[in-house]
């Protein structure tokens, strides 16, 4: 499905970049983070130590806080805050950017996020990139799945664990995910897989008080690569897709947004034969049946839209508190001016104190 999860391009992210300039300032901060302008009191390079901050419109930015230590081979965990200067405590939130993509492309979403009132954590999370999907193996998809998921668990016990320096309430956070890092969100909400192991200052549950999940790929068919790797190895969709906690009814309120956009779509052929896509990720069927009853199959093309619109079906039969929201005049990365007043109120509702 083009654009959906781990499958966003360079020029996806490039024309996403270039739209959120026009809507948020983000060269103005980012210059601000890469060391220019008089509101950075610190360069990013110049001590670990010492992260950057920035200021824009009643929002004080600290970039590049390590959330967690660092591991061999890999980067070290980096997130960014974002905070109102004034008032407090906020709620919390932690944002997840999706798959592809890094956390600095939700400048201008955590900004307006942050604005609405709310102290906002954007850690970088490794989702596997496509090129890396069609180079590796269902053992290494499996074992990079399951440290992405800690980490994000990890970031959420950090933004408990230190939310009240910046003016947030620990006790109130919003896990949100875009894209592939709805995925990410769903899964760790759901499952409450542990953090990984060397996560700093972390504390309190991985569990978030509510959950916003925006294009989540809940059918992992984004990427036709995942169909060879399906075909490896059945059970990756137990670890990429939530389907299988459905049916407990959780604590926290869920708010799933759908894009609308019908680029988000990938050719159906015949759903129920035997070596079609779909029946590597629904061996059972049961999926492909309530697709149906909603009218998936109808024009030969599976769209976001009606797995979006499932996931919603079967939290609310399960008993769970859904709001499902159709964003107007939106996409899947840019969203108009009404679009981005749903996300917010999904995110941050102005009935919260």
């Amino acid at each position: 499905m083009k654009g959906i999860g781990r499958s966003e391009s360079c020029a996806t992210a490039a024309a996403v970049l270039a739209s959120i300039v026009a809507l948020t300032l983000l060269a103005t901060l980012m210059l601000a983070a890469c060391g220019g302008g008089s509101s950075t009191t610190a360069s990013p390079s110049a001590a670990e130590s010492t992260p950057a901050t920035s200021e824009l419109d009643g929002v004080r930015i600290t970039w590049d806080v390590r959330y967690m230590s660092r591991r061999e081979g890999s980067l070290p965990p980096m997130l960014d805050v974002y905070a109102p200067k004034q008032g407090g405590p906020w709620p919390q939130v932690v944002m997840l950017h999706g798959g592809g993509l890094d956390r600095r492309w939700l400048i201008g979403w955590a900004t307006q996020v942050a604005q609405r009132g709310a102290v906002v954590f954007v850690p970088e999370w490794s989702p596997f990139l496509e090129s890396e999907l069609e180079a590796g193996t269902a053992a290494q998809l499996r074992a990079s799945q399951a440290e992405s998921i800690g980490d994000v668990a990890a970031a959420i016990r950090f933004a408990r664990g230190t939310g009240a320096r910046y003016g947030g309430d620990p006790a109130r956070l919003t896990l949100f995910g875009h894209s592939a890092g709805a995925n990410q969100a769903a899964m760790e909400a759901f499952s409450g897989a542990p953090a990984s192991k060397g996560g700093l200052e972390g504390a309190g549950s991985t569990i978030p008080e509510s959950l916003v999940l925006f294009d989540g790929d809940w059918m992992i068919a984004g990427t036709p690569v995942f169909d060879q790797l399906l075909a490896e190895d059945p059970g990756i969709t137990q670890l990429m897709t939530p389907w299988k906690y459905l049916g407990r009814r959780v604590d926290f309120p869920i708010a799933v947004i759908n894009s609308g956009d019908p680029n988000l779509s990938r050719p159906l052929g015949d759903p129920w034969a035997k070596g079609s896509w779909l029946a590597a990720r629904d061996p059972s069927g049961k999926l492909r049946r309530g697709l149906e009853k909603l009218g998936a199959f109808r024009r030969h093309r599976f769209t976001n839209d009606y797995q979006q619109a499932l996931f919603a079906q079967r939290l609310r039969a399960a008993g769970d508190a859904v709001t499902f929201v159709t964003l107007k005049d939106s996409s899947h990365a840019e969203l108009s001016t009404e679009g981005m007043k749903s996300l917010l109120d999904a995110v941050v509702p102005r009935t919260q104190p």
